[in-house]
């Protein structure tokens, strides 16, 4: 890609990267301000501009946590499904990112897809050992503390190096004396 600066009459190669962070900073900015519907808008374009790097996911992210606030302001059942899509994608990018992970059980619940989801993630537990993580939040949520702490422990003890053990372990810390 390469823009065209009228002032100097140079054509210049367009930096993806850059740009894309630029847009996903200016809709944190809008987000904040409580301009949603202009937030969803940046969270697109620094998605479209660099769709396949690892930083992505953080664009989802942030485009997943707007259609949920849009949701909270109106009800339209659409944006929890379009949030839960947005988290997904993250996670696809970045599955060591347990804030994620948070944000995409806090959609099934609002969904009310719980019940399904778990059904779902026991079956896929084998072929993806991360789908734990969703399992014992999912409990969580179900104040079902004993099989939540039960597989999150497995999943650390089994995992004892990746990034992601160490956040497990901190919310494990909040229900040891449980």
């Amino acid at each position: 890609m390469f823009s065209f600066n009228f002032a100097k009459g140079e054509i210049s190669p367009i930096d993806a990267t850059r740009n894309a962070k630029q847009h996903n900073n200016q809709g944190v900015i809008f987000m904040r301000e409580g301009d949603l519907s202009a937030a969803m808008k940046e969270f697109k374009i620094a998605i479209a501009l660099n769709p396949n790097v690892q930083a992505t996911s953080v664009y989802y992210n942030n485009l997943g946590q707007v259609y949920m606030r849009m949701y909270a302001l109106n009800n339209n059942r659409l944006f929890p499904f379009w949030a839960q899509k947005c988290f997904e994608q993250a996670l696809l990018g970045d599955c060591m990112n347990f804030v994620y992970y948070n944000n995409l059980v806090d959609t099934y619940e609002v969904l009310g897809v719980l019940n399904s989801k778990i059904t779902y993630h026991l079956s896929q537990k084998e072929e993806n050992p991360y789908s734990a993580i969703i399992l014992g939040l999912i409990y969580l949520k179900q104040n079902k503390i004993g099989a939540a702490i039960t597989i999150l422990d497995d999943f650390c003890a089994q995992n004892p190096d990746l990034i992601i053990t160490s956040d497990i372990k901190r919310l494990l810390a909040k229900y040891e004396f449980i």
